[in-house]
């Protein structure tokens, strides 16, 4: 049973258990989780600051209060509670606009995220040649984001305990889930409209789409859906970013989504196998669900070709 620990703005906890309602979500297309959850409780609850959710000693989400409010309802309230992870300082901060030559981590997380609250960095401890430019607009997130992207070739990660992970070191765990008794539902889909069949690449400024990448996958499948890359006027991203992007597109033909019974400790990133099943897949989203069902988790992971 999941045991939820409130911190108010004082610094003063209370553990809540069993709430009428609960969802964590994580997914690779938002940066931070999301935490919702509505608890029955006798008296109003001072001003909250954070949400901590354990499954005995491992912590399911860490987060910060978006929202809190309190609902009269017969003898007693009703509190529900949103919240986002500790990458939400990141997103909700604008990063002052400067050009950084040769960017360390080191540098940055003293410059920018150690103000927040964040603990530590683990990962890109040495100098990278090349600039790191911060525009006027820019979110914290996006400065930690660029910067993996083009000197670690990786994704960051924020940690329970406020530590960031540059996702350069990072392996990701294998998740196993047994036959289908463990499975309150297992549905499988053919996304179609997702691969991309043919990349036409544009080297040099002027210059005409003349390299070409193609995929063999969607060749297979008798898809067609042709694309232009113009990796000249990128940013960060060089002729073999085309070759990804048929990848990631592949990634998105045959996906899953299994809901099995109770919490199953993972996360996004996280390579699944099903019994009786071959093949890998990559978990793209997470969500651990409290309702009518009981404590249940849904897994949205995708098959890696």
């Amino acid at each position: 049973m999941l045991k939820y620990l409130l911190t108010d703005v004082n610094k003063i906890q209370t553990e809540l258990r069993n709430p009428l309602s609960m969802s964590i979500v994580s997914s690779e297309d938002a940066p931070a989780d999301s935490f919702r959850a509505v608890f029955a409780v006798s008296g109003s609850i001072p001003e909250l600051y954070s949400v901590k959710v354990s499954s005995g000693s491992e912590v399911i989400f860490f987060g910060f209060v978006d929202e809190q409010s309190e609902t009269a309802a017969g003898d007693g309230i009703l509190l529900e509670v949103t919240a986002r992870g500790p990458e939400a300082l990141l997103l909700d901060n604008e990063a002052l606009p400067q050009t950084y030559c040769m960017p360390t981590m080191k540098i940055l997380f003293e410059r920018h995220f150690k103000s927040l609250g964040f603990a530590g960095v683990e990962g890109g401890e040495k100098a990278f040649p090349g600039d790191l430019v911060i525009s006027k607009g820019m979110s914290e997130w996006q400065v930690l984001s660029d910067y993996c992207e083009k000197f670690c070739k990786s994704k960051p990660f924020v940690r329970s305990d406020m530590v960031i992970e540059t996702g350069e070191n990072h392996k990701p765990d294998t998740i196993y889930l047994g036959g289908n008794n463990s499975f309150i539902k297992i549905r499988r889909t053919l996304k179609r409209c997702m691969p991309v069949s043919d990349i036409y690449v544009r080297t040099y400024n002027a210059g005409k789409y003349e390299m070409y990448f193609g995929n063999e996958t969607a060749e297979k499948h008798k898809i067609i859906r042709k694309r232009y890359f113009n990796c000249a006027d990128s940013k960060y991203r060089s002729v073999l970013y085309a070759d990804n992007i048929i990848k990631n597109s592949n990634r998105k033909y045959e996906s899953y989504d299994i809901d099995a019974g109770g919490i199953i400790g993972c996360r996004v990133g996280d390579i699944l196998k099903l019994e009786n099943r071959r093949r890998e897949m990559i978990i793209n989203e997470l969500h651990y669900i409290l309702d009518s069902k009981g404590e249940h988790t849904r897994i949205y992971a995708e098959v890696i070709v």
